[in-house]
């Protein structure tokens, strides 16, 4: 094994949050699991005096989930990514792993896998409460498959981010606080990009004059641009039956994936440059 990755995960297992971390996760996800089954029981054709479907109970469950455990996740990656090599600049410890018998590229990989292992393990810990939609119905290993590995592309993806900007500053504070920054625009930006272009694309048909019974064309395909940078749609693509010969889910595996490899280059190339000039 990598030393680095050993001495990361006995450092980081040693912790206390290594067990409260996961406990208040599991406990957030249980909580939202109560909430989504509650409220779509209050909303359903049962309390009307109609049939409810387990199906329904068990897609809304299980979407919850998912996209819950991934804002929690999102929240998280930068936080065991983004301080990795700023830590062994505070600590001055960096010129002497540089200097070992280390290669920079062991040490980009070792901090890497370290992050991620951490991030899977909560991953992995949360599929019990994920699989609970299959008592219900609607909802089959595939699509736990599908999701789970979207997720964990993405949280790759934002881990090799986090690492580059912590190959850049000189403090955990800056390195952690430019990849929520960058986390919120890849979430957020995007959307907003997405909605304003949509709502240009809707404002200019509706000034078209089209026969009676010619209804608008569906949107170009080109205005979700924006959403393949987006976490949430990445996931939420997996998930989506599509018609196209190249669908949503594969361009967003194909950006993220992309994303990811150009932030491991960087940082490498920043780790080795310091070793150079060092």
């Amino acid at each position: 094994m990598n030393p680095m990755i050993r001495k990361e995960l006995r450092q980081r297992m040693r912790e206390r949050r290594s067990w409260i971390l996961p406990s208040i996760y599991i406990g957030v996800l249980g909580a939202v699991v109560a909430m989504a089954y509650f409220f779509t029981l209050s909303e359903s054709p049962w309390q009307r005096g109609g049939d409810i479907q387990g199906a329904q109970i068990g897609v809304t469950v299980f979407i919850t989930v998912v996209f819950a455990q991934l804002s929690l996740l999102l929240l998280l990656a930068p936080v065991f990514s983004a301080g990795s090599l700023t830590i062994e600049k505070e600590q001055r410890t960096l010129p002497m792993l540089l200097t070992s018998l280390l290669s920079p590229a062991d040490i980009w990989y070792g901090k890497f896998v370290s992050a991620l292992l951490f991030l899977t393990l909560l991953l992995v810990s949360a599929l019990p409460v994920l699989s609970l939609a299959f008592s219900l119905g609607g909802v089959g290993p595939a699509e736990v498959v599908r999701a789970t590995a979207m997720t964990l592309l993405v949280l790759a993806s934002i881990s090799a981010l986090g690492l580059y900007f912590s190959s850049i500053f000189r403090r955990s504070v800056h390195s952690t606080a430019v990849t929520y920054a960058a986390v919120i625009a890849l979430t957020a930006i995007t959307f907003i990009i997405f909605t304003m272009m949509e709502s240009h694309w809707q404002t200019k048909q509706a000034q078209i004059t089209r026969p009676a019974g010619v209804s608008a064309p569906e949107i170009p395909r080109y205005y979700s641009i924006p959403l393949y940078l987006n976490p949430f749609y990445a996931v939420a693509s997996a998930l989506m039956h599509t018609r196209h010969k190249f669908p949503d889910w594969l361009i967003c595996t194909l950006v993220f994936l992309f994303l990811g490899l150009a932030a491991a280059f960087l940082a490498f190339r920043n780790i080795r440059r310091r070793g150079e000039s060092g």
